[in-house]
Parts: structure tokens; C-alpha cells; sequence
């Protein structure tokens, strides 16, 4: 029987035309097909390494970010969207050789920067409370020379006990899904170290855990007021640490799933070894 479809003959090779235009529809959309689902699931996924960067307006986080970009101090803006950006393992380093070689070794990882004004915090929280997105470790950003001011204490300290619940609360799911669930480390970095008016370390550090107290006792006193008992689990999850105590420590909240540190340092200074060797610790864990 004769071929319906017409031939071709090309150097003694002959050609179909329905297998001529298969091939074409076969080249042109497998790349389609596969980009857009290279597409979907980068953007279901997301970065699979990402250090947050979270804390109250004008710590000075945007300028963290730039530094590590840059190497230099950039002006900046206050931020009213998250921004994520990829890094390489060079950006923790200190400095740079003359030749631009580094001895730096690993994989690129994420930076998220997160808006630190009240309304705009569920970025960071959010990307907390998801057990299914990745957060290797949480970067909380404070100005330690304005921590001073009463208003700042109080702004500073509630938006750091939404975080360390959240964290709490992504520990929770997580260990009752897998028995390998490690807690998340979290640095309280204390920038603009540098000014005549910030506070130590050692103070900032106990000043945070006395208020933390003093706040989950005031949400403990509220959680009773409205009516406790009635829905013991929704409640239990409202207290950050041991339910049975106000006290709060560092020490004490690592068994639910937070490990804190607390590092002084000073973007305007270049004072931030001390935080990139913690995240460097983080990407390695």
C-alpha cells in the first residue's frame, strides 16, 4: 500500500512529513514543559536555605543585608515588603583577598529580609509557622542604643515574643511529625554597639528575659480572665516556654524548641564578625 504521507529525499535519507513535524512539536515543547514545571515547583518550594532576618523598625537589618552585599555601608530606606536575596558563602567572610579569591567554601544560601513595623510582621512570622518552609535559622536585629527608651523596650520585647512563640509552635508540629527535630537557632544581634548610649550584652540580654517574663505573665492573666479551661490545647499555645512558670530563659526555652543567642555588634563600624560566623554556623549545622 502507498504511504499517504508525502516524502522527501535529503543526501539519500528519506523523509516523512508526518515524522518531520512530530519531531519540530517534540522539540519545541519539551523545553516548554519543562521549564514551567521547573517554574511551579521552584516557586511551591521556594529557596531550600534561608536565614530570616526579622526585628524592629530602624535595627538596622536593610543595612545588614547591604553589607553583606556590598562590603560597605549603604544608605537605606525603611522596608514595607520582604526581600529575599541569594548570597554566596564569600558574603560571610570578612574581607576579600586583593585578587578577589576566597577561601570560602559551601552553598549559596537566602538572606530574608523582613519588615519590622507592627502591621507587616506576618512575613517573618509566617515564614516561621509554615513546617514546610525553610528557615535554617533566624538573624532578630535590635538597635541596642535605643533600647533605652521605654517605647522601644515594649515594641522591641513584644515583637521578639510573637517570634520565639512562633518558633515554639513550628517546633511542635515538627516533633510530632519526625523525632529528628532539632531546635531553631535563633541570634539576637545587638547592633549600633558603637553609640555612647547602647547597653551592653549582658544587659540587654537579662533586660530581655525579665520583660519576656513580664509580658507572658500579663498573657497568662489574660488567657485565665477570658475564661481558660475550656480549651486547654488553643490556650497552651498562646504561652511561650513552661506553662507552669512566668520566668523566662534562655536556657528554659531551648527544650521547646529555641536555641537563643546574643551577640553586640555595629553595622556602621563593620563590627558583624561576630553574626556571620553564627549564620556560617548555621548553614554548616
Amino acid at each position: 500500500m502507498a504511504s499517504l504521507s508525502p516524502q522527501w529525499e535529503f543526501l539519500g535519507i528519506q523523509f516523512s512529513l508526518t515524522i518531520l513535524l512530530i519531531s519540530l512539536l517534540v522539540v519545541v515543547l519539551i523545553p516548554i514543559v519543562l521549564s514551567r514545571v521547573l517554574v511551579a515547583s521552584t516557586s511551591k518550594t521556594g529557596p531550600s536555605s534561608v536565614v530570616l532576618l526579622a526585628g524592629p523598625r530602624e535595627a538596622g537589618k536593610t543595612s545588614f543585608l547591604l553589607y553583606l552585599q556590598e562590603k560597605t555601608l549603604v544608605a537605606t530606606q525603611t522596608s514595607t515588603t520582604p526581600s529575599t536575596v541569594k548570597l554566596s558563602p564569600t558574603a560571610l567572610e570578612s574581607s576579600k583577598s586583593e585578587d578577589g579569591d576566597s577561601s570560602a567554601f559551601g552553598k549559596p544560601f537566602h538572606l530574608k529580609d523582613t519588615p519590622g513595623h507592627p502591621k507587616l510582621r506576618s512575613f517573618a512570622l509566617t515564614t516561621i509557622t509554615d513546617p514546610t518552609a525553610s528557615c535554617l535559622g533566624i538573624v532578630y536585629m535590635l538597635d541596642s542604643a535605643a533600647i533605652i527608651a521605654q517605647p522601644r523596650l515594649t515594641d522591641t520585647v513584644e515583637y521578639l515574643y510573637e517570634l520565639l512563640l512562633a518558633v515554639q509552635k513550628r517546633y511542635t508540629v515538627l516533633s510530632e511529625t519526625t523525632t529528628t527535630a532539632e531546635p531553631i537557632p535563633l541570634l539576637i544581634a545587638c547592633n549600633k554597639n558603637d553609640l555612647f548610649t547602647a547597653l551592653p550584652s549582658a544587659k540587654i540580654s537579662s533586660q530581655l528575659q525579665s520583660e519576656l517574663g513580664r509580658m507572658k505573665e500579663t498573657k497568662r492573666k489574660g488567657l485565665l480572665n477570658a475564661g481558660a479551661g475550656e480549651n486547654d490545647d488553643e490556650d497552651l499555645e498562646q504561652v511561650l516556654g513552661d506553662d507552669r512558670s512566668d520566668q523566662i530563659t534562655w536556657e528554659g526555652l531551648r527544650e521547646f524548641g529555641v536555641d537563643v543567642s546574643l551577640q553586640s555588634g555595629s553595622i556602621k563600624s563593620g563590627s558583624v564578625g561576630g553574626w556571620t560566623s553564627w549564620v556560617s554556623e548555621c548553614l554548616e549545622a
